[in-house]
């Protein structure tokens, strides 16, 4: 997995919305949606919760995100 993807996972999480993750990423919103699903396929777990209305971190999305802090922050 690429830094970047990683990135775009921590700025979902933060943000919880594709759209205002794609506009701090200045990207647009489905180039975030596809690498989190490369993410999830590689990974072979769903990280976040996905409805009409809200987008929530699952308990791996939780887990993963302490070590994508201490990566990037490497």
């Amino acid at each position: 997995m690429k830094i970047e993807g990683i990135e775009f996972f921590m700025t979902l999480a933060e943000t919880l919305n594709y759209s205002d993750a794609a506009d701090r990423l200045f990207i647009t919103q489905s180039a975030v949606s596809r690498t989190i699903q490369q993410i999830e396929r590689a990974m072979g777990v769903k990280l976040f919760l996905r409805t009409h209305r809200s987008v929530r971190l699952t308990p791996a999305g939780h887990y993963c995100i302490d070590d994508a802090s201490d990566l990037v922050s490497r």
